[in-house]
């Protein structure tokens, strides 16, 4: 189960869909408010979107004062704003005889959680982190055990209250289409799968799933970084190839249609696409804001990572986590020092010391071994 707020829990929620259908399982995706009305489910997820697209500082201060009441001994509001479908979660559960349930968002487990402490029969429960900090309400959950992304990132939500036993240090699981599985980061299929030429060197810059963040802002500056660097490669200043930039505004259509009227040799914009995966292993950098989801991806796919623009709250744990390994590098003044992040990750040494990073730090088998232990937990016949 899982809720559109964001693309990262429902892309987190498919890679252990589609192991688990590869493994020989049968598995159902839901987002829980479908079961009152699909207008619901799209109605909670747009009015994130537009929260986060418009006024991310507001969004900022919701989540501080989440934080501030996850201190208080007592149910939040979002508790109780899911008891409404906690009902119908468990009409749907007793039609549909489950072996385990599996959520990568906190309203399900909110829901499940009122389910249990109703005294509802319930198989075994799962709840996937997808940031790299414990988000506010999760400490109300109850849920059998909860997947983070690393031994590191257990403090946190034991400090909350969440038992030590519960907690699984497995990693964010993504699709497999991001696993590098041994070959060349700039595989040929991969370029061929993006519609990328191999003559050019390649730099995305993506604003998650949403289209948040100022890439605005940064498609002028990589614009007019990419000129000047193609302009002295024509003139033999650098030996290199040229520079190419791929923009995906994802469902932020303002943006896509006003980056799209915009003259910009060696740009491509996008909306959104079904083939980020090969976009991501096809370029040589990637520029996104610090989604947990979508940073991982990169990580796993073996790319150098330039943070950009954080949605205040969870991204700015996020950013941290990151940028404190050395897996990325975070830019905060974007007319001041993106530039300098560029020219620092064209550079061979720099690019090989972040990719040592993220392969020492970030577990690419996340997905694999966290299906490994729900099949052992079920028996290994879900």
């Amino acid at each position: 189960m899982s809720c559109s707020t964001g693309g990262g829990h429902n892309s987190a929620a498919h890679a252990v869909e589609q192991e688990l259908i590869k493994r020989g399982h049968e598995v159902d995706f839901l987002d829980p408010y479908d079961l009152v009305d699909k207008k619901v489910s799209e109605g909670v997820g747009n009015a994130y979107i537009k929260l986060v697209q418009t006024s991310p500082k507001v969004f900022g201060s919701v989540y501080f004062l989440g934080e501030v009441f996850s201190k208080i001994p007592v149910k939040s509001p979002v508790y109780f704003a899911n008891i409404g479908v906690a009902h119908r979660m468990r009409d749907f559960l007793r039609e549909n005889k489950y072996d385990g349930i599996i959520m990568s968002h906190i309203y399900p487990a909110e829901m499940i959680t009122r389910l249990k402490h109703h005294k509802e029969e319930l198989p075994p429960t799962f709840y996937i982190a997808t940031d790299y900090t414990c988000i506010p309400f999760t400490a109300e959950t109850d849920c059998d055990y909860y997947c983070v992304p690393g031994e590191d990132a257990i403090e946190p939500f034991t400090s909350r209250g969440i038992p030590i036993e519960k907690i699984k240090p497995y990693g964010i699981p993504v699709s497999e289409g991001f696993d590098t599985s041994g070959l060349s980061r700039e595989s040929q299929k991969a370029l061929e799968e993006a519609c990328l030429s191999s003559d050019m060197r390649h730099i995305l810059l993506i604003g998650g799933s949403i289209g948040a963040g100022n890439v605005g802002l940064a498609v002028k500056i990589l614009s007019g970084y990419i000129k000047e660097f193609n302009k002295k490669v024509d003139e033999g200043i650098i030996k290199s190839r040229k520079l190419h930039a791929i923009v995906i505004c994802g469902k932020n259509e303002k943006l896509y249609k006003k980056l799209s009227h915009k003259k910009m040799p060696y740009t491509t914009v996008l909306r959104q696409t079904d083939s980020l995966s090969s976009y991501i292993k096809s370029c040589d950098i990637v520029i996104s804001k610090p989604g947990g989801l979508s940073s991982t991806e990169v990580a796993v796919a073996k790319v150098p990572l330039i943070h950009i623009s954080p949605i205040p709250g969870c991204e700015t744990f996020n950013v941290r986590y990151f940028e404190a390994r050395g897996m990325s590098i975070y830019v905060k003044n974007l007319r001041k020092d993106l530039a300098s992040a560029i020219t620092a990750l064209l550079k061979p040494e720099n690019r090989r010391k972040m990719l040592r990073s993220q392969e020492e730090s970030i577990n690419d088998r996340a997905r694999n071994e966290w299906c490994d232990f729900i099949e052992s937990v079920s028996g290994g016949e879900l």
